[in-house]
């Protein structure tokens, strides 16, 4: 990469970590830095901030030729008040993201939703490069997704479209901390996945890996399915299964080509990919369905801070190679 190349510094806010990195036009990483964080502290402004200007301090590098921020966040925003709304897996509201950066940093910032800008990453520079119908869909601490058809880009009237953890898939379920009812989120997110694994041990469900009192989160369940775990299995079975009729929901939605599956959840793919295709295949309608090639994440955990800084150059410069 030439030295003059522009940059920009990409922000991907989740429920558990904050990742930033300092990435070039063409998408290539040249440093980064992650930061582990709950949600709902005081001090979450100043924690993005100082998480910034290390990575600005490790990296090196001419600040001029850093062009601004592009932040992708979970939750409700509103891309134009660079304002995040509501989002409940970081237990905070009405939160000015963008005008606290701006004028601490000096630096322009653009506001997208996770799933938006991992869509634009992977449609750039990943899996779903070359295709002109595609969703992304990601399985963190919540459920996001970012979709993709006849080469446009749908973001919604505050680029909040993608709300996909938010379908209710369970009318009479437990209540969410949406509003909603039998959320996707409560069965097949990071987090549900913790809180079920949790309930069923404290019920009399047996696993020599978990005791009674431990603390299990979904990479623990992940990591005892690899090892040969069957309750670990069979609740990535069932997360699986849930996973495939939200999917077949935007399939039959939007008749996409393609669709592509990140986040830290992702990490039980070789148990979650097989019940997805499978219910999929099973309930979904033959002829959207087939026409559908599932896959994991190419990018991975970069696919957002990679994609939200494709979407501040394509809106800092016209001359952005970004067909949205």
């Amino acid at each position: 990469m030439e030295q003059t190349d522009d940059l920009a510094i990409g922000l991907d806010i989740g429920g558990t970590k904050i990742l930033t990195a300092l990435v070039s036009k063409n998408g290539e990483i040249l440093s980064k830095l992650q930061c582990d964080t709950k949600g709902g502290k005081e001090n979450f402004g100043e924690l993005i901030i100082n998480t910034i200007k290390a990575l600005i301090h490790e990296a090196n590098v001419e600040i001029t030729r850093i062009k601004g921020i592009g932040i992708a966040t979970a939750g409700v925003i509103d891309s134009k008040k660079k304002e995040i709304i509501f989002a409940s897996n970081l237990d905070i509201a009405n939160f000015s993201v963008g005008s606290l950066l701006e004028n601490e940093l000096n630096l322009p910032v653009e506001l997208y939703n996770d799933g938006t800008a991992a869509a634009v990453g992977e449609w750039m520079w990943g899996r779903g490069k070359g295709k002109k119908n595609l969703i992304y869909i990601t399985v963190s601490t919540g459920i996001g997704a970012g979709i993709i058809s006849n080469d446009r880009l749908i973001t919604g009237i505050t680029d909040s479209a993608g709300e996909f953890g938010h379908i209710s898939i369970n009318i009479d379920g437990p209540l969410c901390s949406c509003g909603n009812k039998g959320c996707l989120e409560n069965y097949a997110s990071g987090t549900a996945i913790s809180k079920i694994a949790h309930e069923r041990i404290e019920n009399g469900s047996v696993s020599e890996f978990f005791p009674q009192e431990s603390k299990i989160t979904s990479v623990d369940i992940c990591n005892a399915a690899k090892m040969g775990d069957p309750f670990s299995i069979e609740l990535l079975d069932e997360v699986g299964e849930y996973l495939g009729f939200g999917m077949i929901n935007l399939i039959h939605l939007f008749n996409t080509e393609a669709v592509i599956l990140g986040g830290g959840v992702m990490n039980g793919a070789e148990f979650l990919l097989p019940a997805i295709k499978r219910t999929v295949q099973k309930h979904g309608i033959a002829s959207m369905v087939d026409k559908v090639n599932i896959e994991i994440s190419q990018l991975e955990k970069y696919a957002c801070v990679v994609g939200a800084t494709g979407l501040f150059f394509k809106k800092s410069n016209n001359k952005s190679a970004l067909p949205i």
